[in-house]
């Protein structure tokens, strides 16, 4: 028979198994909802980025007052899209939405309409299907991205689209008084700016679109263009504050911002549809730039 001490030892004995076990159960508790917690910021980072952050529109609204405006163009509504790299339809019918609503006057695509993929017959029907969609009272205009082949030339031309290869188009709107709209191909080693700003007045407001922003060093210097629009940047794609930029392109370092302005050029680029480098977009969601154009305030 044990004694007095011996039985309060066995007892301490249990008490402190009870102890050490509730300890391991709170140890492992804590463990558990710890990789719950990791997995689900796992989860959602990686549905973040993978899809609302690469299907999630935003519409960017300007307001632009130049005193160079023609009175006629006052109120001109100008939706700038481009770096498509078409593959989601789904994407594709809310920008399409997002634009007809807005009834624009002018519509300038500014490059890379397709991915580098090649086509099915049925995507491509279902991407001019969608395309054709678009109007505006005063025309649809496109630049060519480095992924626009033949067949994107071909589609862009079959929904109505005029495009500018180192051109421009003098736009009327209910007066003899124009507005110059000048296009760059910067696929070209060489860009003939003398063709492309054939005719051109400084003191015709003047809007140029182009697809490598990096190029309007160029010309910035020698033209007084009032309002440039590009593209291929995707603004980084991957945008994490205080770190470089994760997803570089050619002629994109130098501006990959959604906005510059030099000297009295307004400076927009556009952050772009789809992807390509990467299928992920972090702090750089699909978007679209809708401008209203006012002579005055």
């Amino acid at each position: 028979m044990k004694s007095r001490i011996e039985l309060n030892e066995d007892k301490q004995k249990d008490i402190d198994r009870e102890k050490q076990a509730t300890v391991v159960k709170k140890i492992v508790k804590r463990i558990v909802i710890s990789i719950i917690i990791i997995f689900l910021l796992v989860f959602f980072t990686f549905l973040y980025i993978t899809k609302i952050g690469t299907t999630s529109l935003i519409v960017n609204e300007e307001a632009i007052v130049n005193n160079k405006l023609p009175e006629s163009f006052s109120g001109l509504k100008v939706i700038q899209f481009g770096d498509l790299h078409y593959s989601n339809n789904t994407l594709l019918k809310d920008v399409v939405s997002a634009i007809t609503k807005r009834n624009p006057d002018l519509i300038l695509f500014t490059g890379d309409l397709l991915s580098n993929e090649d086509l099915t017959p049925g995507s491509r029907k279902k991407l001019v299907n969608e395309l054709k969609k678009l109007d505006s009272t005063l025309g649809k205009y496109a630049v060519l991205g480095e992924t626009d082949n033949d067949e994107a030339i071909s589609i862009l031309v079959d929904c109505g689209f005029t495009i500018l290869d180192d051109s421009n188009e003098l736009i009327y709107n209910e007066s003899n008084e124009p507005i110059m709209l000048v296009g760059l191909n910067t696929n070209n080693d060489t860009i003939d700016y003398n063709k492309a700003f054939a005719n051109y007045n400084d003191a015709t407001y003047t809007i140029t679109i182009f697809h490598k922003p990096d190029y309007i060093d160029e010309f910035i210097g020698s033209y007084k263009v009032d309002l440039a629009l590009a593209g291929h940047s995707h603004l980084g794609e991957i945008r994490i504050p205080y770190l470089v930029n994760l997803a570089p392109k050619d002629n994109a370092s130098k501006y990959i911002n959604s906005y510059y302005e030099i000297n009295n050029t307004k400076f927009y680029i556009t952050g772009g549809i789809g992807t390509d480098t990467y299928d992920v977009r972090i702090n750089a969601r699909p978007s679209i730039n809708f401008f209203r154009l006012r002579k005055t305030t």
